[in-house]
């Protein structure tokens, strides 16, 4: 990063947001786009024929909206994420990532989202602009980074296995906290939850990738080569960090009724691909 736009995260993130002011970085993706009406029309048309059939594949006959609306809903979305608050989301979600929680939550159109990891609240704003009727509970440890705040949301501070949050017959909840997979599987099908979203799914042999992944991963989970006991040793920015399989995590995969990562929506958006969002379907 250069030195210019690592002067302007510092003051989208911790000056300019208390004047409602906000600084372009240079090169920054979203920032950038088609202005080609037809070829707007087409990349929002590809992209529905890619995310439709993973949408129908985890949802079935809970999804709340038809094949045909999905090219207008990824429309709504392009509109929605050009007038965000958080211009600079940096270390969360992108174009492609928020796009994929905006659609999740427009097709199930839940009663209640409930979200771990609030971090600047741009995914809490995209979610209750996704579903305006459902109640929205985000949590994190602290608020030192939050730069927005949705009038519809409730932003509590703490781990969300310290309150009684419990599932409604429409529900769903976002993890994006760094804490193990298969904690939050285990607390979320003690809430009776069903339909669950798990950010950073990155595989053993991606875990370099950030200082500190929420191990084991559902992608760790989900690998043959994986079993209680190993051991994976990384160094992230000159430190050096270890994890040991054990058998508690692996008998937590008894929980999962569905498993599926989203699917690259390259070529469709050209925007760089999140990093590693899976859906899960817990047993009921």
């Amino acid at each position: 990063m250069s030195l210019k736009n690592r002067i302007v995260r510092a003051l989208n993130r911790h000056v300019l947001p208390r004047h409602r002011l906000v600084l372009r970085k240079s090169g920054h993706e979203a920032e950038n786009g088609l202005l080609t009406p037809s070829l707007r029309e087409r990349m929002f048309s590809d992209i529905a024929a890619i995310a439709g059939p993973w949408l129908d594949s985890v949802l079935g006959s809970e999804m709340a909206m038809p094949a045909s609306a999905l090219p207008g809903a990824v429309a709504d979305f392009a509109e929605l994420h050009e007038r965000r608050p958080v211009r600079d989301n940096s270390g969360g979600m992108g174009f492609n990532g928020s796009l994929w929680l905006y659609l999740f939550a427009r097709a199930l159109r839940p009663e209640l989202i409930v979200e771990s990891g609030t971090w600047q609240g741009h995914s809490a704003w995209l979610m209750a602009e996704a579903a305006p009727e459902a109640e929205l509970i985000t949590f994190d440890i602290e608020h030192d980074n939050l730069l927005t705040r949705h009038p519809r949301v409730d932003y509590r501070l703490g781990d969300w296995a310290g309150h009684q949050v419990v599932a409604r017959a429409r529900s769903m909840v976002f993890f994006d906290d760094h804490i193990s997979h298969t904690r939050r599987l285990r607390e979320a099908a003690k809430r009776g939850f069903r339909h669950c979203l798990f950010d950073d799914n990155v595989p053993a042999n991606g875990v370099f990738l950030t200082g500190d992944p929420p191990l084991p991963t559902l992608a760790m989970l989900h690998d043959p080569q994986m079993r209680p006991g190993m051991r994976i040793d990384w160094r992230y920015r000159e430190r050096e960090f270890h994890y040991v399989a054990s058998e508690d995590d692996w008998t937590s995969a008894a929980l999962i009724e569905a498993y599926r990562p989203v699917p690259p929506l390259r070529p469709a958006s050209p925007y760089r691909e999140h990093l590693g969002l899976a859906y899960v379907r817990l047993r009921g």
